[in-house]
């Protein structure tokens, strides 16, 4: 197996932002109309909550089956931020561009345009001008339902996923290290790689956060199978490598890595 990596990580945060005007940053909703395209998995991480509580409260038997037009219910159980991300800022500014309206940004960031609309004090057709900021809220909340659903979907611990998450990047995707590693879980592009040919089956995008969360979901369950589900050792291969490990031992960061990914995954 390919060295991971072994690098200084980064202690990035949640980026606060300015609103057209001030209002709760809130993305929930009370319903949800199915559109072409959705599913079930994508609704929740809109959302912010499980597929099991978004089929629970809709009576729904297969998660695998929806239908255009259906009214869903929005769940109020939502899934909590872990106590190490609830005192940020859950929001990200967006500063608009030609051609921009609330429908399209909306749709690229996953929201309920009436929600988006609500949370920046404007109405929902209103006329965006270019260099205005809008509030994208829940930036946080959605990230905390995909990494929570891509590590329940894969059989690894979310409490685990979400720690790795937060320490290697504040969940942020548009974060690369000095080398190279890429967004929310921090993925090598070699790794990459050998995470879509031997355990994704499929090609993954790590610049995007979806496959880049589902690439360490994939890893670290991986990781903890060659190591008897030692959680610790499954932590060092991620961080350091395996190869380095066995050769130099390990580092000295491994273990202060090994020891801060434990102290997050116990504030879940």
């Amino acid at each position: 197996m390919t060295t991971i990596r072994s690098k200084t990580r980064l202690a990035a945060i949640a980026v606060g932002a300015t609103t057209i005007a001030a209002g709760p940053a809130t993305i929930m909703a009370s319903t949800y109309v199915v559109r072409p395209g959705d599913t079930l998995s994508a609704i929740a991480q809109r959302h912010g909550t499980t597929v099991a509580a978004l089929s629970q409260a809709n009576d729904i038997a297969n998660v695998n089956v929806i239908r255009i037009g259906q009214l869903l219910q929005i769940p109020d159980n939502t899934l909590g931020l872990p106590a190490y991300a609830s005192s940020q800022n859950d929001s990200a500014l967006h500063v608009v561009v030609q051609g921009d309206t609330l429908f399209s940004i909306a749709r690229a960031n996953g929201l309920d345009p009436t929600a988006l609309a609500r949370c920046n004090g404007i109405g929902v057709n209103a006329i965006l001008h270019v260099g205005a900021q809008l509030h994208i809220p829940g930036v946080l909340a959605r990230m905390n339902a995909l990494l929570t659903n891509t590590a329940t979907e894969t059989g690894v611990d979310p409490k685990l996923v979400r720690a790795v998450a937060w320490n290697e990047s504040g969940w942020q995707q548009d974060v690369v290290s000095p080398t190279g590693a890429v967004g929310v879980m921090q993925i090598e592009p070699p790794t990459g790689t050998w995470v879509s040919q031997y355990l994704a089956g499929r090609t993954l995008d790590i610049g995007v956060a979806a496959d880049n969360v589902l690439a360490g979901c994939l890893l670290l369950h991986h990781l903890l199978i060659v190591h008897n589900g030692d959680v610790d050792a499954a932590l060092a291969a991620y961080y350091q490598g395996d190869a380095s490990i066995a050769r130099n031992g390990l580092y000295d960061d491994t273990r202060q890595y090994q020891a801060v990914i434990n102290a997050l995954s116990g504030q879940n």
